[in-house]
């Protein structure tokens, strides 16, 4: 049973009122904070009931929510959240099944890749309750293993240790070959990058590379691969994919090495890479970073950052070529991206089509309560 409650400070205005899924440690009475860490309900001041979350002692974000009502996270409500995921999501071989906030436990994500399921798990309430869930994804999706991962920086924030990973099932030692975005690729389940790879850029795969035929492609932080070889395969000329970590190329490598695509790999800081190119050397250039402003203060920088690295892209990009770019954090959202880039054309004198706007996959889904949760963002513009 649910014990501990928490109230907001009188005159305390949190986002949790509006629906949000955080209480943030400030905004609650200290007479009112539950002794432990646990489940608890959270209440506003006048004593209206925001619903049943995780409480930590440890953590800026104190309680985190994951149902709206009274009542404890065991059986019946996880198989509630898991049934109401799986609902959403479209049918794919490779996709996330469950995000968090987003689908109503925080701290648990799951990413499946064909008969296999890699977990991350972040918060002590989904530790707690982890038998329970585990269970439950076993009886729902009967996977043949899942790779369960302890490992996000997430973790330490929550007051929880970093952990090794541990398997339930069968986890191969070696890569998987799934289908992602159209193309079988090999992914590393036990130690690739967060849940095995990324998912979010699925459906952005293909219309990027629709506008790939014919030219000379450059993605930079490209990872596993993701652009770079869907561009291949739709018939570019020439791509490059550019990113620092030889862990990364590897596998992105060896994805095109059994997909029979000819790529350039350079191991290479990106800005370093795009000073050392020559000016309009390429007709399709995709600007991927990893998430950069991961607080209010660092925002400022990231975005002098980006701009950087967009003010270099733009350079080596042709005249009348078209350049793709991501935020991958909500802090800089896509009006952000639209006007560092419009400002950019103009001091690079280029004039800028804006032809449509990018975002995470479908089955990486958005709660209007919750901005957070929209972290991918991007835009395809046409550079004269």
């Amino acid at each position: 049973m649910v014990r501990e409650t928490l109230r907001l400070k009188r005159g305390v205005r949190s986002l949790a009122q509006t629906g949000h899924p955080w209480i943030l440690a400030d905004e609650i009475e200290p007479s009112e904070k539950p002794r432990n860490d646990g489940q608890a309900v959270a209440y506003s001041s006048e004593g209206v009931m925001l619903g049943t979350g995780f409480f930590s002692a440890h953590s800026r974000i104190a309680w985190r929510r994951f149902r709206p009502d009274l009542g404890p996270l065991d059986e019946d409500w996880i198989d509630h959240a898991l049934q109401s995921a799986l609902a959403k999501r479209p049918c794919r071989i490779s996709r996330r099944l469950f995000w968090s906030e987003s689908d109503g436990i925080p701290g648990f994500v799951v990413d499946q890749y064909g008969q296999y399921l890699v977990v991350q798990i972040t918060t002590q309430g989904v530790e707690s309750a982890w038998p329970e869930i585990q269970k439950s994804l076993l009886r729902l999706i009967q996977p043949k293993g899942i790779w369960v991962r302890r490992d996000a920086a997430g973790r330490k924030i929550e007051g929880l240790e970093n952990l090794t990973g541990e398997s339930v099932g069968v986890i191969p030692e070696d890569f998987v070959r799934v289908e992602i975005g159209g193309m079988v690729v090999p992914v590393d389940l036990r130690m690739g990058q967060k849940t095995g790879t990324y998912l979010d850029q699925q459906d952005n795969y293909s219309i990027v590379a629709e506008a790939a035929k014919g030219k000379r492609v450059l993605d930079l932080y490209c990872h596993n691969g993701g652009f770079a070889l869907r561009c291949a395969a739709a018939g570019a000329q020439m791509v490059t994919g550019v990113d620092r970590s030889e862990t990364s190329l590897r596998i992105a490598k060896l994805a095109s090495l059994e997909n029979s695509l000819t790529i350039r790999w350079p191991q290479e800081d990106a800005v370093r890479f795009l000073r050392s190119s020559r000016k309009g050397e390429y007709d399709l250039v995709i600007v991927d970073p990893p998430g950069l402003a991961k607080s209010r203060d660092s925002r400022a920088a990231s975005l002098r950052f980006m701009a950087e690295i967009h003010r270099q892209a733009i350079r080596v990009l042709v005249r009348g070529g078209t350049l793709v770019s991501f935020s991958c954090s909500h802090r800089v959202g896509v009006e952000d991206l639209r006007g560092m880039i419009q400002t950019l054309a103009v001091e690079e004198k280029r004039g800028a089509t804006f032809l449509r706007t990018l975002s995470q996959a479908a089955d990486h889904p958005h709660l209007s309560s919750f901005p957070e949760s929209q972290y991918l963002t991007g835009w395809m513009v046409e550079l004269k």
